[in-house]
């Protein structure tokens, strides 16, 4: 799961686990395994299940994710967020087909219209009270 968070969110993740024994907390237990993740999902580094303390180290290379937050396209899940699926959403990111209709997408408007979201995610958004459902 830290693996597709890290991927969808085009960031690190440094997951840190509770370890404990079944013993000090029946019936429950924390087999620990905490895990530094890469902003393209890879393990850089995990601890190893079971008993004992562990202690996880990894490269954190702050300029790499920068770059690729500014030259990803395909995977840009933030710039590719349908927010009108989603009534928590008060701003859209990624407006559906340009006109409404399907047929005025194309390769370049599809950049076109990632370059914009990005740009807006970088904006500070106005919040705006949403209509209550009932």
């Amino acid at each position: 799961m830290n693996r597709c968070r890290a991927l969808e969110n085009i960031a690190y993740v440094v997951a840190s686990n509770q370890g404990a024994s079944l013993r000090h907390y029946p019936p429950y237990s924390w087999p620990g395994g905490s895990q530094v993740v890469d902003f393209d999902g890879r393990l850089l580094a995990d601890a190893s299940p079971g008993p004992g303390e562990r202690i996880v180290v990894a490269p954190i290379d702050i300029s790499a994710l920068r770059h690729e937050r500014e030259t990803r396209r395909g995977h840009h899940m933030l710039a590719h967020l349908r927010t009108e699926a989603y009534p928590v959403y008060s701003v859209h990111r990624y407006p559906p087909a340009p006109g409404g209709r399907p047929d005025d997408l194309s390769y370049e408007r599809n950049l076109e219209l990632i370059e914009n979201a990005k740009r807006d995610i970088e904006a500070p958004a106005v919040v705006r009270d949403l209509p209550s459902r009932q």
